[in-house]
């Protein structure tokens, strides 16, 4: 395979990337194509992922975002580090049995699996575990507690075994297809597939389930058996059922993309949240397998991705019922993010390498956060792009805690406030910089703001923002209530910062503070 390497920046005698020459690149890709190995099946052949794109996309980001040949290579170590970790660490070892999912229908699948049954009513819970005891009492088992759900709990006894009152009448395959698609709802995929084995429909109930949630933790993170299971059940699926849910969460596993283009081509799916690993690297959204142009997504919430341009485009533009987009550890690899109908936007604790354009006019509820320090796992860079905000006059809630982000405004007319139906704002360190005119921005343009959260930064953060003195600071903010300051215990700026905002925001009596 022929490894081709983005240059990472502009180039020039004075670049330290051009003095990186290209073959030791390559042998360092070679390192960590070896590391992911070791991490991932150190003793299996079947890697289902194919670790070079891996090595060489993770190599690349290391690079681009890298400010010195230094830390070029600091990156890659500490990333190294991180890898040795994961193939180190029992919670990633095959702990279950050699059993596989070859025939999702088969009989096999009665075999005893631990399950967490505390979200569900103590009824269906009761249920769920007779569906998977012992084999050997297990119809007893399953009758019993099927007839005892149906009827309320009447029953009679006989001898030591409760019977239900109508021997002869099977209760629960007459109950309506919408009521146990519910049922089935709030369990494991696997789980739904066993329990259509007891209703007497064809074809089977799974083969129609609304909602899916298909988690790699089900399977004791045993990737063979993962992916076996989820090929056989899209497969058999078929085209015709539609999808209201897909909950997927992958280790390591390059079908997963083929198996989010089908739930939305085929299936016309309406809500998807698939996860990443998150001790694994980026999964890439490969755009010639995924296609998120769909008039039915209303829902997407995705984590440790990789998003490029086109993916991005195709959820701002074809995506015309899109209300809820969060992404959550992710690497963005986009300018702009525009939607005429998304409402909710979260971007918790990802790398922006690009300035960001945020322009959603029907936009109520934007957060935009980072919660990592440098100590994180997985950590690369905080990223200091720009993000932008244009075009949000329906935002009623805004968080913008992160303090290492330069946040710009856009398309701001006087006497046309740009957030003019704000009534919540949550700002970080950054908006007291150049006494505080980021702060003062906003309160110009949020005329209806009544709570306002300021997030300075932690103690292991450096580059505080000085504050010697109150005097020359004015901005307005008339309609503001309550104002609340989270801060460390050791907090030195608080009596200054405190009487800056009480002197501007005459409303308000009293600021509560909140410590670390």
């Amino acid at each position: 395979m022929e490894l081709v390497f983005d240059g990472g920046g502009a180039g020039g005698a004075n670049n330290w990337r051009s003095q990186i020459r290209e073959e030791v690149r390559v042998s360092r890709v070679s390192v960590l194509s070896e590391a992911l190995m070791q991490a991932l099946s150190p003793d299996k052949p079947e890697t289902l992922t194919d670790l070079l794109n891996v090595a060489v996309r993770l190599e690349s980001l290391i690079f681009g975002v890298a400010v010195s040949e230094v830390d070029y290579k600091y990156k890659l170590y500490t990333r190294l580090d991180h890898l040795e970790g994961i193939s180190s660490d029992n919670h990633l070892e095959d702990i279950s049995s050699d059993d596989h999912f070859e025939d999702i229908s088969s009989d096999d699948h009665f075999e005893e699996i631990s399950s967490d049954y505390q979200m569900l009513e103590p009824s269906t819970a009761t249920l769920l575990r007779g569906i998977f005891s012992d084999p050997q009492s297990q119809s007893i088992q399953v009758q019993s507690n099927l007839h005892r759900v149906l009827s309320g709990g009447n029953t009679k006894a006989t001898g030591n075994e409760e019977k239900p009152c109508c021997d002869d009448n099977d209760r629960i395959s007459v109950l309506h297809e919408s009521i146990l698609h519910c049922i089935m709802s709030f369990m494991p995929a696997q789980d739904v597939v066993r329990t259509s084995m007891l209703f007497r429909r064809s074809p089977p109930l799974w083969t129609s389930a609304p909602c899916l949630d298909i988690d790699i933790d089900h399977f004791d993170m045993d990737r063979v058996k993962f992916n076996k299971f989820a090929k056989s059940l899209f497969e058999g699926r078929g085209n015709a059922n539609t999808l209201d849910k897909l909950r997927l969460h992958s280790f390591a596993i390059d079908a997963a993309k083929y198996w989010i283009g089908d739930a939305i081509r085929l299936h016309k799916v309406k809500s998807i949240d698939f996860t990443e690993n998150t001790r694994w690297e980026a999964f890439y959204l490969d755009p010639e397998a995924i296609s998120f142009s769909s008039k039915y997504l209303q829902t997407v919430k995705l984590t440790n991705v990789i998003i490029v341009t086109s993916v991005f485009d195709q959820l701002s533009r074809e995506c015309e019922s899109l209300e809820n987009l969060q992404l959550a550890d992710s690497t963005l690899c986009s300018p702009e993010i525009s939607s005429s109908s998304l409402k909710t936007l979260e971007i918790i604790n990802c790398l922006v390498l690009n300035h960001l354009l945020i322009r959603t006019g029907k936009l109520v509820s934007l957060c935009f956060k980072d919660t990592r320090c440098g100590c994180t796992p997985k950590y690369i860079v905080r990223t200091t792009s720009a993000v932008i905000l244009c075009d949000l006059s329906n935002a009623k809630s805004i968080e913008l805690p992160t303090p290492v982000r330069h946040v710009a405004f856009d398309r701001m007319t006087p006497g046309c406030p740009m957030f003019i139906s704000l009534t919540s704002l949550i700002l970080g360190e950054w908006c007291l910089s150049n006494k505080f005119a980021p702060l003062a921005c906003f309160l110009k343009h949020s005329p209806m703001l009544e709570n306002l959260d300021l997030k300075l930064k932690f103690d292991c953060e450096a580059q505080k923002q000085p504050l010697q003195m109150a005097e020359g600071i004015l901005f307005q903010a008339k309609s503001l209530k309550k104002v609340t300051i989270h801060c460390a215990e050791e907090e030195d700026r608080l009596p200054v910062l405190k009487a800056i905002l009480l002197a501007n925001a005459r409303c308000v009596k009293h600021i509560d503070v909140k410590t670390y």
